[in-house]
């Protein structure tokens, strides 16, 4: 009677409600998720990437920027020098010899040979 008395447990239901509890993740190997770190690490690469770009596309702006005011400060430096070289020119033309005798004569001046020093 003892045999009788003892219950008979069933342990089949247990390991399949186990089994339901945690359910098995199944990876296709082609198809990996990626985890928390990687997904910021991508996303860290990405804004250093796009900063990196727009550091460069704001150097080359400024550098264009800054190349055209060169050209300009050049021009009108060639121009100021075109000035000078004219003005130059027409005080030769002004301060020449043959000049300054005709206005003497005109204004009935005379020559004199021996008041002439000339200086070096």
């Amino acid at each position: 009677m003892a045999g009788n008395t003892v219950r008979k447990y069933n342990y089949e239901p247990q390991q399949e409600e186990r089994e339901r509890q945690r359910p098995r993740i199944v990876v296709d190997p082609q198809k990996v998720p990626y985890s928390p770190f990687e997904k910021v690490l991508v996303a860290a690469g990405v804004i250093v990437a796009v900063a990196l770009i727009t550091l460069n596309v704001s150097a080359s702006v400024s550098a264009t920027s800054v190349q055209r005011q060169l050209s300009n400060i050049e021009t009108a430096i060639t121009k100021q020098r075109n000035v000078t070289t004219n003005l130059q020119q027409e005080i030769g033309e002004l301060s020449s010899n043959s000049r300054l005798n005709k206005i003497a004569a005109k204004e009935g001046l005379q020559l004199r040979e021996n008041n002439i020093r000339t200086i070096r």
